[in-house]
């Protein structure tokens, strides 16, 4: 059977985890979020932060101890045990899949802004083409990847540039009209923006020295992005009021209308579709990886497997996280189903958490090239801390769906 190749270096895998996350973040996501928190949409963002650093300890740790594809099934397996291992590993590849589809319905509203077009038809036709790319081979898949995050970043930093004079402008610590509980309902929905880090552990059997590279890659890449988004978000709120933002489905490209017009609307619109294609892009790859290493560990899954000889890529794998991504994409509300990929990130990432902790027991003496530091009798604090805060984001992501169903 064919097997995957080691040709990612560490710039690579930060590319790949930091044009996943600010995809998703920003663009898609960003003026649901002041929707719930208002000019405290910093705050929600700092705390998602804050919870999103956590797990990415526990990854880190993780990664260097079992650098796989498989990455959460893995850690499951020698954590619990083999079936609860499957379990995770289902779960991940579907959160994967919900925050494809949630970003290819972000793609649709920007899309919209230059060419009147079905909403559904649009988030159609770009899951095609990112699914046309991963089938074409990793090497390939990386370097658009790395095109694509140059791009975005642009965008963002033309964002910012055309709300600077707007800074100063509002009380960044005016409550919203829900409270503290919509700052933390603001949180709850904008953890759907970090969404990607654990991506990069994906790429494990790719990547040369992955037991060094992985973590420092997930740190360099959060890094970037938790600076990044907290600038954005404060610009963001600056330049429009936060009502506004809540309504928007292009809320970046009405920020450069401000200034910029037509032009600023048609460019920042580009740049969106550029990078809300690159997470779709980072999810349908990761979601595949674990796909495929569950086919190779279990009989029944065997066909998942499947691996082609000439691109070296899971085929099969590839086509189910497609299918998937369409009919979920189909529920057309990006707020909803942003909430539904967060149940199933959310339950992940308490198992990562938990895993560290139990393997520092069940697995003492296993080779650790990074350890989470901060231990009290070799139980790592953050972890812990990490358990808590995802379990009350958790919470806010069940209350959001609530609120919105009703």
């Amino acid at each position: 059977m064919s097997k995957l190749k080691r040709t990612l270096g560490l710039t690579e895998a930060v590319f790949f985890g930091t044009g996943s996350i600010l995809g998703a973040g920003i663009y898609a996501i960003v003026g649901k979020v002041a929707g719930f928190s208002g000019n405290m949409i910093w705050l929600s963002f700092a705390i998602a932060s804050l919870t999103a650093l956590m797990s990415a300890f526990s990854y880190a740790e993780l990664s260097s101890m079992f650098p796989s594809a498989g990455g959460e099934y893995v850690y499951a397996k020698n954590a619990f045990n083999k079936k609860m291992a499957v379990t995770l590993g289902l779960i991940i590849s579907i959160n994967g899949i919900i925050s494809g589809a949630t970003v290819s319905i972000g793609f649709a509203g920007y899309f919209s802004q230059l060419l009147e077009i079905n909403l559904f038809i649009a988030a159609l036709g770009v899951i095609a083409l990112v699914w046309l790319v991963n089938v074409s081979g990793i090497r390939q898949s990386s370097v658009i990847n790395i095109i694509f995050t140059i791009i975005e970043f642009a965008g963002l930093v033309l964002v910012v540039y055309t709300a600077i004079p707007y800074l100063g402008k509002v009380n960044y610590f005016e409550m919203p009209p829900g409270g503290f509980n919509h700052i933390l309902l603001g949180a709850a929905l904008s953890y759907f923006a970090y969404i990607g880090f654990e991506e990069i552990v994906k790429l494990s059997e790719e990547t040369k020295s992955p037991e060094k590279n992985i973590p420092k890659a997930l740190f360099v890449a959060s890094s970037i992005v938790m600076i990044v988004y907290l600038v954005v978000a404060v610009c963001a709120v600056s330049a429009i009021p936060w009502g506004e933002l809540g309504k928007s489905k292009h809320p970046l490209a009405d920020i450069v209308n401000n200034d910029l017009g037509r032009t600023g609307v048609i460019v920042i619109s580009v740049i969106a579709l550029f990078s809300t294609t690159n997470t779709i892009l980072s999810n349908m790859m990761g979601s595949s990886r674990v796909l495929l290493h569950l086919g190779k560990e279990n009989t029944r899954l065997k066909w998942l497997s499947v691996v082609s000889s000439k691109r070296k890529t899971p085929v099969f794998a590839l086509i189910l996280v497609a299918g998937i991504m369409i009919a979920f994409a189909a529920i057309g509300k990006l707020e909803i189903v942003a909430l539904i990929a967060n149940l199933f990130i959310f339950i992940t990432f308490l198992f990562v958490n938990i895993s560290v902790i139990i393997l520092r027991k069940k697995q003492p003496n296993t080779k650790r090239p990074y350890k989470v530091p901060l231990n009290i009798r070799n139980i790592p604090v953050l972890c812990v801390l990490g358990v808590v805060l995802t379990l009350l984001l958790l919470a806010y992501s069940v209350y959001g769906l609530v609120i919105s169903a009703f």
